[in-house]
């Protein structure tokens, strides 16, 4: 793999203090290189979010805070960075197309000033030119009627409207880093196949690095090159697409790739994972995902299970991996 443009080394955010200290993202480490797409996936609550908010430095506050780990970009340590150094960094070095358009949109200003914003505060041209700038970005995003949808307000447009305006917000500034959290929730399958052949052909056209949070796996499968499974804060496996849908070496991966419908198969009952992502406040001891665990053992309870390589960038966190045995 190339040289990491983005490098996330033993990331820790928690919440509160004290006895109330609750850890939201426990040991997260990663590698994005330039014009890679990795996917992040895990069902929701597993801190998929939370990581792609550390890397802009929006933990919320006061509340949250990164507690160790690094953040390396260009050489620079996110995690130390101060609010300017992040003000710069922000939409134009690394942009993010967050969850829930709607929310995310200024309901009280133009979808077209709302990307001509950036533009300016990042390049400090004329309103005219951020303008053209921006009219220029909804047609390239493949926005319907662009001159007339540029001067519209964000109730005024469609879910798969809006979506198009926040990745035109992010890639104003071609930016290094697409973070796309999300992308394509509470959409219709038509619009869903639409944003994510959308958003991989403007990834390959500016050479960008994305993370493309999601919890479907299906979304995964189209785009990604690596894949990263996420559950409870922690990393349970790590590897090529191929390799973690392929040789799944997680009891969690495993139980994913069942949850999925196949038109290949007849007609057999949708396999669930059963119970639920832990809450912060209780947090399971050992392997968090032991409680849900079809495969869980007494050990699974009592020991943290240890990263082990399963080939050269295919890794897990599964204590069978590690080799326990019935009388441990």
């Amino acid at each position: 793999m190339a040289d990491p443009i983005l490098q996330i080394d033993d990331l820790r955010v928690v919440f509160g203090s004290g006895r109330a200290e609750q850890v939201a993202v426990d040991g997260v480490s990663l590698t994005l290189a330039a014009g890679e797409v990795l996917g992040v996936v895990g069902e929701s609550g597993c801190g998929k979010s939370l990581t792609a908010l550390s890397i802009l430095g929006l933990v919320p506050k006061p509340t949250g805070r990164i507690q160790g780990g690094h953040i390396l970009f260009n050489g620079k340590d996110l995690a130390q960075a101060n609010e300017v150094e992040m003000n710069r960094i922000r939409g134009k070095e690394i942009a993010m197309i967050f969850q829930e358009p709607m929310t995310a949109l200024n309901p009280v200003f133009k979808v077209g000033e709302q990307i001509a914003e950036t533009i300016r505060v990042h390049e400090g041209v004329s309103r005219e030119v951020a303008r053209r700038r921006a009219l220029e970005l909804l047609e390239r995003v493949g926005m319907s009627n662009p001159t007339q949808r540029i001067d519209q307000y964000p109730h005024e447009l469609s879910g798969g409207m809006r979506q198009r305006v926040m990745i035109a917000i992010a890639l104003a500034c071609r930016p290094k880093i697409l973070i796309a959290d999300e992308p394509t929730t509470a959409l219709d399958v038509t619009i869903q196949a639409q944003i994510l052949a959308l958003l991989k052909e403007l990834q390959q056209e500016f050479g960008m690095a994305m993370m493309l949070i999601t919890h479907d796996l299906g979304v995964v499968a189209q785009v990604a090159d690596r894949v990263a499974v996420m559950y409870a804060g922690r990393i349970v496996e790590e590897g090529t697409t191929i390799e973690v849908f392929e040789q799944p070496a997680h009891p969690y991966t495993r139980s994913l790739l069942t949850s999925i419908p196949s038109l290949d198969q007849e007609y057999t009952r949708l396999q669930t994972i059963q119970g639920m992502v832990p809450s912060l406040a209780n947090l399971p001891s050992g392997c968090r995902f032991h409680p849900r665990c079809p495969d869980a053992r007494a050990q699974c309870a009592q020991y943290t299970p240890r990263d082990m390589m399963i080939g050269p960038s295919h890794r897990a966190a599964c204590l069978a991996l590690n080799g326990y045995r019935d009388n441990d």
